[in-house]
C-alpha cells in the first residue's frame, strides 16, 4: 500500500484503476481527494482513500458531551450538544439532541422542567446518533453543571440537595452533577463561540 500527503481537490487515481473510497470523490472518470491527509491506494482492494489528518469530530454512542438546555417539554428537554469531553473541535453534523423523561435520572422523573431549565449547561452521554441524538444523564456524573437562577439570572450555588441563588435567597431543584459548579468552562464556551 502506497501512503503520501494529498490536498482536496487533488487529483488521486483514475476509475479504470481504483474506486474511490472514505475522504474521495469521482468525477469525470478521476478520483479526487475530499479531505487534506494521508492517500493510501490499496492495489489488492483496488481503492483509493483518504485518512484525513484532522478528521472531525463525529457522536457516537458512549460519548460525554457538553450541551445546553434549548427546550424542555413535559416528557423531554432539548439540548443543544457543543462538545465532546475530551475532544478540542467542533462536531459535525446534527447537534439536537433531545434527553427523555426516562433518561433524566435513575429514580422516578414526573416532570422534565423540574430536573432541568433552559440555559442550564449538562453534561449527559451518547445513547443514540440515528435517526436522532438521544441522550441521558442516568448517572451521578451526569446531569446539570452550570444553572442560572429563573428570576434574576445569576448562577446558582449548590446548598446541600439543592441549588441556591445568593442574589434572590432562593432554592430552585435540578438533576445536577456531582461536581457541579468544579467544571472547567474555558473549552466549552470556547467551542460554543466558534460553533454559532
Amino acid at each position: 500500500m502506497k501512503k503520501k500527503k494529498v490536498l482536496p481537490g487533488e487529483e488521486v487515481a483514475v476509475v479504470e484503476e481504483f474506486i474511490a473510497a472514505n475522504g474521495t470523490y469521482e468525477e469525470n472518470g478521476k478520483v479526487y481527494a475530499a479531505v487534506f491527509g494521508d492517500l493510501e491506494l490499496d492495489h489488492e482492494e483496488k481503492t483509493a482513500m483518504v485518512k484525513a489528518e484532522h478528521p472531525p469530530v463525529k457522536l457516537k454512542p458512549g460519548d460525554t458531551v457538553f450541551g445546553e438546555i434549548t427546550d424542555v417539554k413535559i416528557s423531554m428537554a432539548i439540548c443543544e450538544v457543543i462538545s465532546v469531553e475530551g475532544e478540542d473541535r467542533n462536531i459535525t453534523g446534527d447537534t439536537n439532541g433531545t434527553i427523555h423523561i426516562s433518561k433524566v435520572s435513575s429514580g422516578y422523573t414526573s416532570e422534565v422542567g423540574k430536573e432541568f431549565r433552559p440555559s442550564d449547561i449538562v453534561r449527559a452521554r451518547v445513547i443514540q446518533v440515528k435517526p436522532s441524538i438521544q441522550l441521558t444523564t442516568v448517572s451521578p456524573h451526569l446531569g446539570v453543571i452550570k444553572a442560572l437562577c429563573r428570576r434574576c439570572r445569576a448562577p446558582l450555588k449548590r446548598k446541600g440537595n439543592s441549588l441556591y441563588c445568593d442574589a434572590c435567597e432562593r432554592t430552585e431543584y435540578r438533576k445536577y452533577a456531582d461536581d457541579y459548579s468544579d467544571v472547567d468552562f474555558t473549552e466549552f464556551y470556547k467551542q460554543k463561540d466558534t460553533s454559532e
